[in-house]
């Protein structure tokens, strides 16, 4: 398989009547790559795909094309690269979906870590979960295996029992945006739902990632039930 566009001629034809989505792989692993790229080849929703061999290769093309979703590995011990390359999607608008090798505890603390859209288990994927989470992220919402959230929370519970922290204090309008967030709306279904702008949405999500301590919203959403912030839905917009 060549670096570059999948072609399909008569699939890309009617996607392109339909408008689908560009989704770009850049996972090094030659044979997960494969497999990757053929279940996303069956997607009706999918129009044109590029792969990549390397993550600096698609860094590299990421202001050239406008691409809807970005499929990265899990990162290894340097995990620069992929790091600048979720980085530089956010900037250009594109969404993220990181592969992780499995869900154990160091697969775990590396995805608490990253401002992805989404994650997938490479042990656990099949076609139907793919289009699952491309469907979730392209519409504003987090895409995550339930046994990754349940580590996830397993692990805030760790680390919370191991370092005790200071009370968690939401205003009543960021408790809103967190219940919000809690049921994956996007910044721009919660300004909606809040009757505010997107730009005071996203400050409000801002602020709940930073008293929550969290680099991204699966992440906050684990300490929030662990605090008990999602306990009382009164509150409910």
């Amino acid at each position: 398989m060549t670096r570059g566009f999948i072609h399909d001629i008569d699939h890309r034809h009617h996607l392109s009547e339909t408008g689908g989505l560009t989704v770009a792989v850049a996972i090094p692993n030659e044979v997960v790559q494969l497999g990757l790229t053929s279940m996303l080849l069956a997607l009706p929703s999918i129009s044109d795909l590029l792969t990549f061999d390397t993550v600096d290769e698609l860094i590299g093309n990421l202001s050239k094309r406008d691409i809807d979703v970005v499929v990265l590995p899990c990162p290894t011990e340097d995990c620069g690269s992929v790091s600048l390359a979720i980085q530089e999607a956010n900037a250009q608008g594109t969404k993220v979906l990181v592969l992780l090798n499995t869900s154990d505890q160091q697969d775990v603390s590396k995805a608490a870590n990253l401002r992805a859209d989404g994650f997938l288990i490479q042990t656990e994927l099949t076609r139907e979960r793919l289009d699952e989470a491309l469907h979730r992220i392209t519409s504003g919402e987090m895409s995550i295996p339930s046994t990754l959230a349940r580590e996830l929370l397993s692990n805030v519970r760790r680390r919370r029992s191991e370092k005790p922290g200071r009370a968690v204090l939401l205003t009543p309008r960021e408790h809103q945006a967190l219940l919000l967030l809690a049921d994956g709306l996007s910044n721009k279904q919660i300004a909606r739902r809040l009757g505010i702008s997107e730009h005071g949405a996203k400050r409000h999500v801002a602020n709940v990632l930073a008293k929550l301590n969290s680099p991204n919203r699966t992440l906050a959403v684990a300490i929030a039930l662990k605090e008990g912030l999602l306990t009382e839905r009164t509150d409910r917009p």
